[in-house]
């Protein structure tokens, strides 16, 4: 298989991994609306991690799909225009029902619906701008990966442009050269800010687009070898992983000290190597368990959009485990919802055949 080739079916074990990782956001998310964990502790700490780097893995799990599976010949054929148009139809249909859900019913999820902030929004170039003017909480996503949507053709021009193996060389230069791009913010420009100045600083594209290159990187090691993982090696060598990432060392009681300095990208190296590691192995019957997860991989992209607005109707009401158990639900419930009447419909709008997507 080349490099440009486009796979077939499902890439391993991403889509269990996709559910698992839009639970852990809504996990953390909720944990924390709720405050169900006492700062510092063991558990507080593991779901800061599991959260904030569960986002990141969807920036490289992103970036690894859409690296992986078009190709510049597949968009040459079908023109620019109607690759933008496939994505903005995975995109845009399930946030625009989040922002005007938030502005209808004023829920302060986001900034004050300005005409230039609906303009950004309705367009999707907020991330242009501040990924923190989308108008939902975690809209932020949207806009970044909106950005890498709209550069793509020309990217992958590129990479088809250096052949085989310059294409490789390539991905890695683009995942160095952004990494290097994103030190100043990681190493001392988020914590340097004033205290309510510094997620916004976070979010900001220099600190985080390279994630959506390293995943572009793995595709690319992934399309020039045939080697895959059996399941339960995979496993294995993910335990380790697993303990670097969930280790209570060092402690941490503001969630933004895990974010940044060079231990930041201790784990995101570690959550890398995690979707490495699924998109490695070996395609199999995933078993009962595995269905489940991977039909919540589905549903991760509403589920990621839509647990703040199920916390925001139960809260008021029910307090505590309860709460967080009641908004977890009817956060699973909406987010399949919106994937029968929304996702699937505009999927087989844009035709974009296959079932691996971005979350």
């Amino acid at each position: 298989m080349s490099a440009t080739d486009k796979p077939s079916g499902r890439l391993g074990y991403l889509d269990p991994l996709r559910g698992i990782l839009a639970l852990c956001v809504a996990v953390y998310h909720l944990s924390v609306w709720y405050d169900l964990t006492q700062s510092g502790s063991g558990l507080n700490m593991a779901l800061a991690k599991l959260g904030n780097y569960g986002v990141s893995a969807f920036f490289v799990l992103s970036g690894f799909l859409l690296f992986r599976t078009a190709s510049w010949a597949r968009i040459r054929q079908e023109g620019v225009g109607r690759f933008w148009y496939r994505r903005f139809l995975r995109l845009a249909p399930v946030f625009y029902l989040a922002c005007v859900m938030n502005v209808a019913f004023h829920l302060g999820m986001g900034p004050d619906p300005t005409p230039r902030f609906i303009l950004e929004n309705l367009t999707l170039t907020f991330g242009a701008f501040h990924p923190n003017h989308a108008l939902v909480t975690g809209g932020w996503y949207v806009g970044l990966v909106a950005l890498l949507y709209f550069a793509y053709p020309a990217l992958a021009w590129l990479r088809e442009k250096s052949g085989p193996r310059g294409g490789l060389i390539f991905l890695a230069t683009l995942a160095i050269g952004l990494w290097i791009w994103s030190l100043p913010s990681t190493l001392h420009g988020v914590m340097d800010q004033a205290r309510w100045n510094q997620f916004h600083t976070y979010v900001l594209a220099p600190n985080q687009v390279f994630l959506l290159a390293w995943g572009g990187l793995v595709a690319g090691l992934h399309a020039a070898s045939d080697e895959r993982l059996d399941p339960k090696v995979a496993l294995l060598l993910a335990l380790p992983m697993l303990w670097l990432l969930l280790r209570p060392v060092p402690q941490f009681f503001d969630h933004l000290v895990a974010l940044t300095g060079w231990l930041r990208y201790r784990y995101l190296l570690v959550v890398t190597i995690l979707v490495a590691l699924a998109a490695f192995t070996r395609n199999g019957e995933p078993g009962r368990f595995g269905k489940a997860l991977s039909q919540l991989g589905d549903w991760s992209y509403g589920l990621y959009l839509l647990h703040p607005f199920t916390m925001k109707l139960v809260a008021p009401h029910v307090s505590g485990r309860l709460g967080f158990t009641l908004s977890l639900g009817l956060a699973v419930l909406a987010a399949a919802l919106v994937h029968r009447w929304i996702e699937q419909p505009m999927g087989r709008l844009g035709h974009t055949g296959g079932r691996a997507k971005s979350p």
